[in-house]
């Protein structure tokens, strides 16, 4: 392998198969096939690094990048660890192995947004995100209108509330290629994938993706040009929507908001419970709930990726992820000022996405590879080198 590599371009092999695994990763959630292309890209990215020092410099000489992966470091190294405490000690080394490959793929996703090869890498997100949300809209139609479930068939993530989570990212990023190329097609895909948000019926998602855009927003946006472009694509959505048939079931959906928070509330208590004799140093990597809520559910996670980290890491997991994160805000304050706001959004999509959902974030590829670990690879980006 590394002599083959020696004889091609291998930044350019690199490139290729990484910009594929962003393509088919956001189509086929976790599939072997497509995990295979990453496992492809990671090797070359190695390589690169090791044997290549231009390669290597435009990484090591971006201090936003390194500090980033130090703050991933000590946060997926601490969780890795508190399997020794936890159910499965035996599994120490499949977390440490999985920690790798998201180090690994926040810093390739870095790295390619921050290269000539920029807009290729969104668009092939952005376009895996659509043929997912069309599959949606033209195979899967009834079922989700019906049961708001994701059929066997479905090749993306098999909660719902996961796939708005990638629709949701995906019209950030439509809005960001917009934004730096104008070419009128990322608008057309922004359309496809709010209206298959709409579709999914996910409120968690919408309302996160809504607050994102107006926190990230500068105030000049309220134009009247603008006021009444968006009076108009909302009279547009409002009418396909009622077109489908979908209007109703969406405003009875926001309607049992309500009952959902002490749903939610309910879980958050009962985890708090189960974490106060050990709140230090948490149960360790694999521990979930077990319960039934008042409402006949069987709970086995906190629906809140903040108090999943306490559970499973305690004070000192949450303070690692929070010293994460943080870094994370301060370079998302950085874009903003940079006038790079929509890079911002998916950071602030993230963090209220994750208020009340997600299971665990350290994993081989899946969908938390794209709603956690995607946006802080977008946020260690700096820098942008326009192509040729």
């Amino acid at each position: 392998m590394m002599h083959f590599l020696r004889r091609i371009n291998a930044e350019h092999l690199y490139y290729l198969f990484f910009t594929l695994f962003l393509f088919f990763s956001a189509i086929f959630c976790g599939y072997t096939r497509s995990t295979n292309l990453f496992h492809l890209s990671g090797i070359v990215f190695l390589f690169l690094i090791f044997r290549n020092k231009t390669f290597r410099d435009t990484l090591l000489h971006k201090k936003q990048m390194l500090y980033g992966l130090i703050f991933c470091s000590i946060y997926l190294l601490y969780f890795s660890l508190s399997t020794l405490w936890g159910d499965i000690p035996s599994n120490l080394e499949s977390a440490l192995t999985h920690s790798l490959y998201i180090l690994i793929f926040v810093a390739m996703v870095a790295k390619i947004l921050s290269s000539e090869k920029r807009e290729i890498a969104l668009a092939a997100i952005i376009f895996g995100f659509v043929a997912l949300a069309l599959f949606l809209i033209v195979v899967d139609y009834q079922n989700l209108l019906t049961n708001r479930l994701m059929s066997p068939i479905s090749p993306g993530p098999s909660n719902v509330i996961d796939v708005g989570g990638y629709f949701s990212i995906g019209i950030i990023l439509s809005l960001l290629a917009f934004k730096e190329s104008k070419k009128a097609v990322f608008i057309i895909t922004a359309s496809i994938l709010f209206i298959a948000l709409l579709l999914t019926q996910s409120r968690g998602p919408f309302i996160a993706l809504v607050i994102s855009l107006i926190v990230t927003s500068h105030y000049k946006i309220l134009s009247r040009k603008n006021v009444l472009i968006a009076a108009i694509a909302l009279a547009v959505v409002i009418t396909a929507m009622s077109y489908i048939g979908i209007t109703e079931m969406v405003i009875e959906r926001f309607q049992e908001l309500s009952s959902q928070v002490y749903l939610r509330l309910s879980i958050w208590r009962h985890t708090f419970e189960v974490i106060s004799p050990d709140i230090v140093f948490g149960y360790g990597f694999d521990k979930s709930l077990n319960f039934i809520n008042y409402s006949g559910e069987h709970i086995t996670t906190t629906h809140s990726l903040y108090l999943g980290s306490m559970l499973k890491g305690g004070l000192v997991g949450v303070i690692s992820l929070l010293m994460l994160l943080g870094y994370i805000a301060y370079r998302a304050l950085c874009y903003i000022k940079e006038e790079r706001r929509f890079e911002a959004a998916i950071f602030i999509f993230m963090l209220i996405f994750y208020v009340s959902q997600g299971m665990f974030n350290i994993s081989n590829p899946s969908e938390s590879w794209y709603l956690f670990w995607f946006p802080i690879g977008v946020l260690l980006a700096g820098e942008i080198k326009k192509a040729r």
